[in-house]
């Protein structure tokens, strides 16, 4: 396990001093590499259906840019259609998850703060979450969250809840992130590509939500 702190990047709004900075009003968490290290939601549905080689070819292909997120949806549901709707729930039983969500999710919950899951995933596999307040995901195949998305959900539920940038706090990995990342200056890369660690305010590698979130709660305290 690793933390630590970083200097603010170029270009990344400035943050709180760790001594001054409040419990989060809202506190927004990616799933993809993030809550689930090490693999997506749609590698865990795939693999319950003896397809996640299927869909390792899928990712790859739209990395490099040789699908849309459409196509790969489209295709995606055909790899696991196989399983039906129980899918989602078993591929979510099944998944290996960071330790300490629910009771980072509890905390969190008793200090006021509106906790949001904002993931690119699909919808039935997110909403097997419990403890979240929000869940904002896609609905394969049409409607689709990108990278972009996920700034302005946090804004409009920054408007609703009349807070400020300070006010919030973001945990991601990837270059799916960096849109959120940009513009708040309380932020965690966990398990995180280069890019991201190298903008967020603080930097974790290890398997517990805890260890994270103390990073910029400090005084975040769990019964287990």
């Amino acid at each position: 396990m690793t933390t630590a702190r970083r200097p603010a990047a170029a270009g990344a709004p400035s943050r709180p001093s760790d001594a001054a900075a409040p419990a989060p009003a809202l506190a927004v968490f990616d799933l993809d590499g993030t809550l689930l290290p090490e693999t997506t939601s749609c590698r865990e549905i795939a693999r319950v259906v003896g397809r996640h080689a299927d869909i390792h070819d899928l990712e790859a292909a739209y990395g490099r840019g040789e699908i849309d997120s459409r196509a790969f949806a489209v295709s995606a549901l055909r790899c696991w259609s196989s399983g039906g709707q129980a899918v989602y729930r078993r591929a979510f039983e099944a998944a290996r998850f960071l330790h300490g969500i629910q009771d980072c999710l509890a905390w969190l919950r008793a200090q006021g703060t509106t906790t949001v899951l904002v993931t690119m995933s699909h919808r039935e596999f997110a909403e097997c979450f419990d403890g979240f307040d929000r869940i904002f995901a896609s609905d394969y195949p049409h409607d689709i969250l990108d990278p972009e998305d996920k700034p302005l959900i946090v804004e409009r539920l920054r408007a609703g809840l009349g807070i400020t940038p300070d006010d919030v706090i973001a945990f991601g990995d990837s270059m799916s992130d960096l849109p959120l990342f940009r513009t708040l200056p309380r932020t965690v890369a966990v398990n995180a590509s280069p890019a991201l660690t190298e903008l967020a305010a603080y930097h974790y590698r290890g398997d517990d939500l805890r260890e994270a979130l103390r990073l910029v709660c400090p005084t975040a305290e769990f019964a287990s």
